[in-house]
């Protein structure tokens, strides 16, 4: 099998991306994410959800490849797919600020159970390790120093000598993976591991 470059076409790529290939993906996220962000950017106005936004539309890319290969616009079905995920995502934030309060009060009170509970975090907390050892060792090391470390990308990126869109990639793929593994477990529990560190 030959590797994808960049002289591949979007279709070259996403027929390589449907049979996993990570090079085609990691590919189509250079190429793209940077006027993904920047449209997003110009709608939000706000460069975190900006930034969340665009990551959400490459871990859908990642999730679904399998059905992407009838697309003949890509960076116009990435455009839509960013917009629609802003207006949902601006939907939901009139129950934003009770939302969020919700999860404060919800991660006090695991903190302070026992029992089953106590049980239930402490299974949790294996499941995510176990998790997280099984990603492939860029994506681990990537991910540990974001959500372990609290390092930023540009700080990853110096870190193991690759670029921050590279390391953009590696958490995108890494955050799907996981969020794959440990669907079984309740919302508020999976935001409290992904955004709590």
């Amino acid at each position: 099998m030959m590797l994808p470059t960049t002289n591949d076409t979007d279709a070259s790529l996403l027929q390589s991306l449907a049979a996993g290939n990570a090079a085609a993906y990691r590919l189509l996220f250079e190429r793209y994410w940077d006027a993904i962000y920047s449209s997003t950017l110009q709608l939000t106005k706000l460069p975190d959800l900006s930034e969340d936004i665009t990551q959400d539309v490459f871990a859908m890319v990642w999730e679904k490849r399998t059905q992407l290969t009838g697309i003949d616009n890509l960076q116009a079905f990435l455009f839509v797919s960013a917009r629609n995920k802003i207006y949902s995502r601006l939907r939901k934030l009139s129950s934003q600020d009770h939302y969020e309060q919700y999860l404060r009060q919800y991660f006090q009170e695991i903190r302070h159970q026992s029992g089953e509970a106590a049980i239930y975090s402490r299974d949790l907390e294996l499941q995510v390790q176990r998790a997280v050892q099984q990603l492939p060792p860029q994506q681990q090391r990537a991910f540990c120093l974001s959500r372990f470390q609290g390092l930023d990308h540009e700080q990853i990126a110096l870190i193991m000598g690759v670029s921050r869109v590279t390391i953009k990639s590696y958490l995108v793929q890494a955050l799907a993976t996981l969020r794959k593994v440990l669907s079984h477990y309740t919302l508020p529990v999976l935001l409290g591991i992904f955004l709590g560190h």
